[in-house]
């Protein structure tokens, strides 16, 4: 990586205005990293200098607390995409195989899959509207559930208009774990190693590395050679979707809570067998619900938003109410889907 140059880390830099929530605190050291090489060039100075290192994709899926986050903050600009080649093999005289696709860490999943989906690879078309980077998605394994935004979108979306969504494409849940082929990692020893998908051991909301510490810095996905048509009409398909069944245009940080699973759904006897988080959030007479800026999304109850400036307690503190009334009211307990980052 030839020699390393001390890196300009910046003091004391307000983190709200990276994040989707538009709340958090200082990152005590920041710095803005636009190639691989200068996330691992600034990890392993962090690390030489005994400092804690988060790196910040698209602020998505994130509540920074009030007090900020200690160490060094990353931001990951990264952002190339690359086709790197093809294993092809012929059946009945058709090409059938995977074209594999890298991308940085810190690439925006949705640049990514526009890009996937004109080349004409399938794989990861259904997750256009995804918001975040690629090393978000891979941290979090993203999904796309229908029925999870089915149930997102009762009572947004109008009975005529119902068909239009629900009634045209069967779509099955994927993950994007699923195109997944390898990745390079930079271990928490400051080696780049290459890794295969089963390393992130990807399941529901999880994977290992929200564990084990290591950062990802480059993905490849194998992807399959699709029909372009079908491709984007699928890709359309998933953004009309989610935009019935999400609050548009709010700071918001996704979903709260996670779904149930089915099973979840049937043991716990949850009403109607419902596995959404934001129906029984809804069922407890919380939609709408107000702490100082902080608020329980008037149109769907699985989402927080800040009207204006609302603080990390303001909304840890709904949090924990939607919890408590969930649990004293329908005996379950929600699992948060938003990551808590910093000092609240």
């Amino acid at each position: 990586m030839g020699k390393s140059h001390h890196m300009n880390f910046t003091k004391d830099v307000s983190l709200a205005p990276y994040t989707t929530f538009k709340i958090g605190g200082p990152a005590e050291f920041f710095y803005e990293a636009g190639t691989i090489e200068e996330i691992v060039e600034s990890v392993s100075q962090a690390r030489a200098l005994d400092l804690p290192v988060t790196l910040l994709g698209g602020g998505t899926n994130i509540l920074i607390g009030d007090k900020g986050i200690r160490g060094l903050v990353i931001k990951n600009n990264t952002g190339a995409i690359t086709i790197r080649g093809m294993k092809a093999s012929y059946r009945s005289g058709k090409k059938v195989g995977s074209v594999y696709v890298e991308a940085d860490s810190g690439v925006l999943f949705n640049k990514l899959v526009r890009f996937t989906v004109d080349e004409g690879l399938g794989g990861l078309e259904a997750h256009l509207g995804l918001p975040g980077t690629v090393g978000g998605a891979i941290y979090m394994n993203s999904k796309w559930t229908k029925a999870a935004s089915k149930d997102a979108a009762q009572g947004i979306v109008t009975q005529n208009n119902r068909r239009r969504y629900f009634g045209t494409l069967p779509m099955p849940t994927s993950y994007v774990g699923d195109a997944v082929y390898q990745a390079t990692i930079l271990t928490p020893q400051n080696e780049t190693k290459i890794v295969d998908r089963t390393f992130f051991r990807f399941a529901y909301d999880t994977s290992a590395i929200q564990k084990t510490g290591d950062i990802v810095l480059q993905v490849v996905f194998a992807l399959t050679p699709g029909e372009k048509d079908g491709l984007w009409k699928v890709a359309n398909h998933s953004i009309a979707y989610r935009r019935v069944s999400q609050p548009q245009g709010v700071k918001s940080s996704g979903c709260t809570f996670r779904n149930l699973s089915p099973a979840e759904a049937i043991s716990v006897s949850s009403p109607n067998q419902t596995t959404s988080a934001g129906f029984l959030v809804d069922h407890a007479g919380l939609k709408g619900l107000k702490i100082g800026d902080a608020q329980i999304s008037p149109v769907h109850a699985n989402f927080i938003v800040n009207n204006g400036h609302a603080s990390a307690r303001d909304v840890v503190e709904l949090i924990e109410l939607a919890r408590r009334k969930v649990k004293e009211q329908f005996g379950i307990e929600l699992v948060e889907e938003i990551v808590r980052v910093g000092e609240f």
